[in-house]
């Protein structure tokens, strides 16, 4: 099931990083607030899928290109625990495009920031893609 942006709450522990357009109005505080990328979000959404499926131990789970959404899972090397995470391209106007990325473990309390840094790093590896 799609996570649906507006509506999501998180929840207390800490093992999740959210990542939200400017200006999103969702029930939830973002951790950060995604970059803008000059492109359109389907362009936006390609350039960040190749950058994630490049990482070890990710696979694509869903793709739904008429709503710009990609549903993926990242496992962790040694016990190989999923974590999940769900992107949506958003335009922002003026042939731009946010993103807003939940990335959470599926098991734990705790991640360590593994969720935070991948999303960190993803978004520096698409900024340097795109510009």
């Amino acid at each position: 099931m799609a996570v649906d942006f507006a509506a999501l709450e998180l929840g207390w522990r800490p093992n999740q990083f959210l990542v939200l357009p400017p200006g999103f109005i969702g029930k939830a505080e973002p951790h950060a607030e995604s970059p803008t990328f000059a492109g359109a979000p389907e362009q936006v959404l390609d350039a960040l899928k190749r950058v994630a499926l490049a990482e070890p131990r990710t696979t694509l789970l869903a793709e739904d290109q008429g709503a710009r959404r990609l549903a993926l899972v990242q496992r962790s090397k040694t016990f190989r625990f999923p974590d999940y995470i769900d992107i949506e391209a958003v335009p922002v106007g003026a042939g731009k495009t946010a993103l807003a990325i939940y990335s959470r473990a599926k098991y734990g309390i705790r991640d360590f920031g593994v969720n935070r840094a991948r999303i960190e790093r993803w978004l520096a590896a698409l900024k340097a893609e795109l510009g």
